[in-house]
């Protein structure tokens, strides 16, 4: 159970802390005029911090955090609708990397920075597992090849829907699609059997991915290494994961190789009004 404290001395009044709770799980105490839980709410609380983060003077202190031990939102700092639109278009996904390693203080950023991606009712669903160093990721990768050579040896519909021959091939000629010779893989999962867990994974994936453009780090989806986490059981033991979890998404991290100088163009926008 959550439980709430409210410093009366700074508290406004002003209730947008009712107003904003995603649960309706706060009033307002009419006597006193400050917010305070509704009967069994601290049971009902999903942790957001909506009241708390949306408090101006830092009046709220819930049980889970504080003033003291969350970052000040200042809005100076916010970068510009100009910066954001020029940082959202012009990511690009890293196939080509130097052969440089990734620092364990640069993955803990990326998910200290992930982790505060949206889930449903704040669930965090999302787990990680990292592939540190190159050679650990080329061998994930070689298992990666020897299931894609099965289906295709299997004449399987899905091995042809993706063009495993030509991967297959490939790699058997030292041409690795698969990894793109990475020095790091991050995934993200959770449990198969909760309903949240596929979208929550791609949008913490994206925040990743994006945190890794801004940290001036390279990263592109690993699809191949996503299906066969979900599909092989041998690729599963070496990542590490239950047969309870599934992958939801797989970054490859690294160095860019090279720096790009302009923005490729997309197709318009598709737009349906009902």
């Amino acid at each position: 159970m959550i439980t709430i404290e409210v410093d009366k001395k700074t508290c406004k009044g002003d209730g947008r802390c009712v107003e904003i709770c995603p649960m309706h799980i706060l009033k307002m105490n009419e006597k006193e005029r400050v917010p305070e839980f509704i009967p069994g709410g601290g049971d009902m609380c999903i942790n957001c911090g909506h009241c708390f983060a949306f408090c101006p003077p830092g009046s709220i202190k819930l049980s889970t955090m504080s003033v003291e031990n969350s970052m000040r939102l200042d809005p100076s700092r916010l970068p510009s609708a100009e910066q954001v639109e020029l940082f959202l278009k012009g990511r690009r996904s890293i196939r080509t990397y130097k052969d440089e390693p990734v620092s364990k203080e640069s993955v803990d950023k990326l998910l200290d920075i992930a982790r505060y991606a949206p889930s449903g009712v704040n669930r965090q669903p999302v787990n990680w597992t990292v592939v540190m160093g190159k050679d650990k990721v080329h061998e994930l990768a070689g298992l990666v090849a020897k299931w894609t050579e099965g289906l295709v040896k299997a004449k399987s519909p899905m091995a042809e829907s993706f063009g495993f021959s030509v991967l297959v091939d490939l790699w058997n000629k030292g041409d690795d699609i698969i990894c793109r010779g990475a020095p790091c893989i991050i995934i993200a999962h959770g449990l198969k059997d909760d309903p949240l867990v596929p979208q929550s994974c791609t949008i913490a994936g994206t925040y990743l991915e994006l945190a890794a453009f801004g940290l001036g780090l390279g990263a592109c989806w690993a699809g191949y290494v996503n299906m066969a986490i979900n599909m092989s059981e041998e690729v599963r033991k070496f990542v590490g994961l239950s047969p309870r979890a599934a992958a939801g998404a797989v970054m490859m991290i690294g160095h860019s190789k090279y720096r790009y100088s302009r923005i490729p163009l997309r197709d318009s926008v598709k737009i349906r009004s009902v």
